[in-house]
Order: structure tokens, then sequence, then C-alpha cells
């Protein structure tokens, strides 16, 4: 039985995942520095959470003792924390023979998405160990989250301008990750997969797909960043979320994530969910009161 430890990342993508390894027969372990949600998620089956303590390099190296492979998903990728980097540091110290290593939403203005390399990945290689880097375009489900939010009240907009974006959905991200870890180093060792939606969409032409399916007027309000930073505030969207969401449709607008890949369709050998097949299944989200 494959044993893989998983640490970073959203709760939601991190139960895809898990519950994708499972369902193949690993054993899998789910670290959290929050230990209300490790006590909240039961041990089930082949599938074990353990607390975590950040600041102590011990924990952080036991929690990955007897792991075949881990699974690791930062933060922040252009200011990683100590955390993200001890993780992996702690990885390394407990010989762990392969790890795979997600970086999102960094880069930079005039740079693609496949020449971006996060400070995590440079630490990574910097150690040795071998490994198998996941760099995912904007997460779908995170960019429709935020216009479900303000498409009913008719404000939905930002400054992404007529960028493109191939937006992936989490949920084949996480079908991909587990492809990767169930098949192991002696496929997908030192390799880079950038995974992507099947096309490039402007924000505008997902209000005209949403007017469309909603019978009722939607439009991407174009706004100067003070504008839109100044909705979100209004909006009760705290500081650090809202530099977040400025920076992703500052990369939106640059074109960072236009590019398409066949990385996804390679390794999950199925199509990528598209824009319009996700709001089909969440069109609910987009209706105030539903």
């Amino acid at each position: 039985m494959i044993r893989v430890t998983i640490a970073g990342g959203t709760w939601t993508a991190v139960d895809k995942l898990t519950d994708t390894l499972a369902a193949q027969g690993a054993r899998v372990r789910v670290l959290t520095d929050a230990p209300h949600l490790a006590r909240g998620h039961r041990d089930k089956g082949n599938v074990e959470y353990m607390a975590i303590q950040r600041e102590d390099s011990l924990s952080l190296r036991v929690a990955f003792h007897d792991t075949d492979r881990a699974f690791l998903a930062g933060g922040d990728p252009q200011r990683p924390s100590r955390y993200d980097l001890a993780m992996i540091d702690a990885a390394v110290q407990a010989e762990v023979p392969y790890l795979v290593n997600l970086s999102e939403g960094g880069g930079c203005p005039g740079q693609s998405a496949r020449q971006w390399q996060s400070e995590t990945d440079r630490h990574l290689a910097a150690q040795g160990i071998t490994a198998t880097r996941i760099h995912p375009a904007l997460s779908l489900d995170a960019v429709l989250a935020v216009a479900a939010r303000f498409v009913p009240l008719g404000l939905w907009g930002g400054i992404a301008g007529s960028g493109q974006a191939a937006l992936v959905d989490s949920s084949d991200v996480a079908a991909a990750a587990a492809r990767i870890l169930l098949e192991g180093a002696e496929r997908h060792a030192d390799k880079i997969y950038h995974l992507t939606g099947p096309t490039a969409v402007t924000m505008g032409y997902i209000a005209d797909y949403l007017e469309e399916n909603l019978s009722r007027r939607v439009r991407y309000h174009y706004r100067a960043r003070d504008e839109q930073r100044t909705l979100y505030l209004r909006a009760g969207l705290l500081p650090p979320l809202i530099d977040a969401l400025l920076g992703q449709d500052t990369l939106i607008r640059e074109g960072f994530y236009a590019e398409t890949t066949p990385d996804l369709f390679a390794l999950t050998q199925r199509p990528a969910l598209t824009v319009i097949d996700w709001i089909k299944e969440h069109r609910g989200d987009f209706i105030a009161g539903e």
C-alpha cells in the first residue's frame, strides 16, 4: 500500500485529493496546523488526520515519518512563509523518497506561466530530492465564487480588462495530482506539469454566458484599481484577500494564464471541465436567495 502525506492547500482541494487517493487504495495522512480541523475530520478507513505545530521542526519531521510520497501545496507563492519552506525541509529530513509540490497563483506581467518559477520551487530544487512540480492555472472555482458573490448585486467586475485565462477546475487538478502520486517517480520524476482549462476566456465571455443562462442582464464592470479596492472593502473583504484578487486580475489582464497545455488531459485521460459546464453545475450560486 502506497503511503502518502498531504500538507497545505485549501480543505476543499485536499478533501478531493484525499478521497481520490483513498479510493485507489493509498494510505493517506493529512496534516493541518489547526487542531480543531483534525478533530473535526474523523480518521476513516485508510485516511488519517494529524495536527502539527508550525514552529516545531520535530513535529513536522515526525509528521512525514513512514511516508512513501508527499504532496505539498504552499500559501503565497511569491512570498512563501517559513512554514512552506519548513515543510519541504521536514520531508527531506524524514527521507521521503518522492515529493510532489504544487505552486499556484504566481508570476509577473510580461511573463508566461511556463516561464514562472516560485521561490518554493527553487528551494525544492536546492534540496536534491526527487520531485515533480505542478503549476495549475487560476482556479475556476475560486474565480467564479467571487463572481457568484457579486453577480446577483449587479456589481461583478475588476481590473482584468479583456485579458484571457485558461481557468482550471480544482477537481481536475486533484485528479491529475492523484495520478502523479499513484504512479510515482518512475513516470513523473523531475517533470513540471502546467495544468490549464481547455480554452482561455475573458471575464466578458463569462458574463455573456451567465446572462444567457440566467435570463438577466450580467456585466463584468471594468474598474480602476482603487475603485475596485473600495468596492471590495465596502463588501467586507479583508485587505490580504483584496490584494490577492487584484493581483490575480492583473495577471489575467497581462495574459499570464492565457496559454493552454495538453498536460491535464495527458494525466487524467479526460477533457478538462469547461467554464460553461461549471456554471451549469452551479447555476444556483449566481441567483440571489438560492
